[in-house]
C-alpha cells in the first residue's frame, strides 16, 4: 500500500531519519516493514521506527538511513510480504 511521497527530511542524531509529509490517515504503525522506491527506481527495505505525533504523522526509520540514502521525491510503500 502506498503511504507517501517524500517531501522532506531530517536527520536526527541518535534517533535516525524523519520523513515527512507522513502517514496522514493511512494505517501503519511502529514496526511495520516499509520499503522504499527513490526516485532512480532502486529501493530499500527498512521499518517505521517512530511516528510522530503532528498532524502529519511523520515517520522515523532506521538511524543507519541518511538524507543522501532517501532523496526528495522517494515512495514509502508499506510492504507487509517482507
Amino acid at each position: 500500500m502506498f503511504l507517501f511521497k517524500v517531501e522532506d527530511h531530517f536527520n536526527v542524531t541518535g534517533r535516525g531519519l524523519i520523513l515527512v509529509p507522513g502517514l496522514g490517515d493511512k494505517k501503519a504503525s511502529v514496526g511495520d516493514p516499509i520499503k522504499i522506491i527513490r526516485p532512480d527506481q532502486t529501493s530499500i527495505q527498512t521499518s517505521i521506527r517512530g511516528i510522530g505525533w503532528n498532524e502529519f504523522r511523520d515517520i522515523l526509520v532506521e538511524n543507519n538511513l541518511t538524507k543522501e540514502d532517501v532523496p526528495i521525491g522517494s515512495e514509502i510503500w508499506l510492504n507487509k510480504e517482507q
